[in-house]
């Protein structure tokens, strides 16, 4: 009868051990290290992706910041004819002129930045992916102004406006507005700039002085906040163009 031998099984030494568990650990060290690597890269575009995106915004945001400090400007000496108009009616044969009346009503002045990029960054959480605090620091800062101080003295001037085109609407006829609305939609459809032959006038029907007073006061409140926002607006462009500067030293944007 045959009998069957179990071949004999070497044993292993403790320095075979130790070498076999050396080199497991060190394969799942270097898998690690090789997959924090693969995140810091992706970490790193995703980064980079941000900040160019933000930069286009922030230059985006200074000319409109540019734009919105030119009509404030453009628009003051109107106001102030504006104002003396409404204050003394029977010499303008109780009508507001449209040389002066109608930029007021059709140039808007406000302009709100959407921060698209800075919510993204913030709602995803990817703010953390920003290595250089500094910049980290002015994306928060030139939010919480926008947001904050900004975003009020915005919303005053709009409401002056508002609150003069109610006065107009119950106390003006708006025949020649219709007028020239409608023309300038037959005839100017596709542009958006006002030219001389859309001005309008408006005739007040309302002889009323306190009520009168009331629409002159009106303009003189646009004016006022038409002030105060003007400061906003340049410390929005310096927060926006100071931001855009440290971005492109810290990250070197413009010499790609």
């Amino acid at each position: 009868m045959e009998v069957h031998h179990h071949p004999e099984v070497e044993k292993k030494g403790l320095k075979e051990y130790l070498l076999e568990g050396l080199m497991i650990f060190l394969a799942v060290t270097m898998g690690y290290f090789a997959e924090s690597a693969r995140d810091h890269l992706s970490d790193g575009s995703k980064e980079k992706d941000y900040l160019h995106a933000l930069s286009a915004e922030l230059k985006s945001d200074t000319a409109m910041y540019t734009s919105s400090l030119h009509k404030v400007f453009y628009l003051r000496p109107l106001l102030d004819s504006l104002y003396n108009n409404a204050r003394h009616p029977a010499a303008y044969k109780f009508t507001l002129i449209g040389k002066w009346n109608t930029p007021v009503n059709e140039y808007g002045v406000t302009y709100w930045p959407a921060l698209t990029i800075i919510q993204q960054l913030k709602s995803s959480g990817n703010l953390r992916l920003i290595e250089n605090q500094g910049v980290a620091q002015k994306i928060m800062e030139y939010e919480t102004f926008v947001e904050g101080n900004y975003k009020e003295d915005l919303n005053d001037v709009n409401k002056a406006y508002n609150a003069l085109y109610a006065l107009e609407d119950a106390m003006c006829d708006y025949t020649d507005f219709n007028r020239q609305v409608n023309k300038n939609m037959q005839t100017n459809p596709d542009k958006d700039i006002m030219k001389s032959s859309f001005m309008y006038d408006m005739p007040l029907f309302e002889k009323d002085p306190d009520k009168l007073n009331q629409l002159a006061n009106s303009v003189v409140n646009i004016n006022a906040r038409n002030w105060g926002y003007m400061t906003r607006l340049n410390k929005a462009k310096n927060e926006a163009a100071g931001l855009l500067k440290l971005i492109n030293e810290k990250y070197h944007f413009d010499n790609e």
